[in-house]
């Protein structure tokens, strides 16, 4: 099982004694010291506040208390007997057009796609470099589902870079040693061009298993986006290894205030996420559309033509979010702002549409 944190309540006085950058004012803020010590934030206190119930942040760039949504979401989805994550639909043709040499794993996956099937497939990932290469394909048809350019961009990850499936393999069993923000850290300092966060976090994530230290959880724009409004914390997915930590150390902590797994807290995100983004490829769960809040477009088909030109805007959206450092002013505002505008082109699109 993944290590605990431990809490402990410190006054607000002790705090700002210290000379501690406060932001909300309560009369008791609480201090994760987590298990893990990392490069880039080894030995920081990472503070949370909690205010009348809600969430908030210090400026320190510290991790969150449970959101309240994401205790509704909890208590739904486990009153619902804890369901599974529907599969999601994927081209066989275009798959197998694009990787003939995998036509055995293609003919293996099932149709819809569920998470159980690729973390099945991926657990030899880190025993050689076919089998990280075929985890990796089958976590990347998982990631992309219907979207037209999947193969394309898989297939450009392992074709541009001589060592990709080695590093894939590598990065496995760094993941079982150290865990996932470490495999994160390795990643990064051992970059295969043209594979961002979102979809090598998603690999990380099948490849897991649970006697690591700690897990390796799904970052992409749905987890991102739903942290940003219920959690107020803003991580980027260029490569910031303390933003993923602090992430993963918050859903490990969430987790184990709600009584469930570190996987199922980014799950919950994630499909709550999906269900309330316009045109969403992903079917909205019973237990969130009983809540309310979702988008009732989320999972329905569409014309090949506006889905051409949303997976267009998908690109944009994470072109901009790989930008290396300094190619963009306005820190996480910039790309919040460019986040919201494509949310509002999504819009305007699907008006034409249904």
């Amino acid at each position: 099982m993944w290590p605990r944190l431990q809490r402990m309540v410190v006054p607000l006085s002790v705090l700002v004694a210290a000379g501690e950058p406060v932001r909300v004012v309560d009369q008791e803020v609480t201090t994760i010291h987590s298990h893990w010590a990392g490069e880039e934030d080894s030995g920081e206190t990472r503070l949370l506040a909690r205010r009348r119930g809600h969430t908030a942040l210090m400026s320190n760039g510290g991790v969150a208390a449970v959101p309240p949504r994401l205790r509704q979401l909890a208590e739904a989805w486990t009153s619902a007997g804890k369901p599974p994550q529907s599969g999601i639909g994927w081209r066989l043709k275009s798959w197998q057009a694009a990787f003939p040499k995998h036509e055995k794993l293609f003919k293996a996956l099932p149709n819809p796609l569920d998470r159980a099937a690729v973390t099945v497939l991926a657990q030899a990932a880190d025993v050689d470099k076919d089998a990280a290469e075929a985890a990796f394909v089958a976590a990347m048809v998982w990631g992309y589902g219907n979207v037209g350019y999947g193969p394309f961009r898989t297939a450009r990850v392992l074709a541009e870079n001589r060592a990709a499936t080695g590093t894939l393999r590598d990065v496995a069993a760094v993941l079982r040693s150290d865990g996932g923000p470490d495999a994160f850290a390795w990643l990064r300092k051992n970059r295969l061009t043209w594979l961002g966060v979102a979809f090598a976090t998603k690999y990380l994530y099948f490849c897991s298993v649970p006697s690591q230290p700690a897990p390796a959880l799904v970052l992409d724009r749905l987890v991102q986006r739903w942290l940003q409004e219920h959690a107020e914390m803003w991580v980027r997915l260029d490569w910031r290894v303390a933003d993923y930590r602090n992430y993963v150390e918050a859903a490990v902590g969430w987790a184990d205030a709600l009584a469930i797994g570190p996987a199922d807290v980014e799950y919950l995100m994630f499909a709550d996420a999906a269900a309330s983004s316009t045109g969403s490829q992903w079917s909205t769960p019973a237990f969130i559309s009983a809540i309310g809040d979702v988008d009732h477009l989320a999972g329905r088909a569409l014309p090949a033509e506006g889905v051409a030109l949303l997976e267009i805007l998908d690109e944009a959206g994470e072109a901009f979010a790989a930008l290396p450092d300094g190619a963009h002013d306005g820190g996480p505002d910039a790309a919040a702002e460019f986040d919201r505008g494509l949310r509002h082109l999504r819009q305007l699109v699907l008006a034409r549409l249904v």
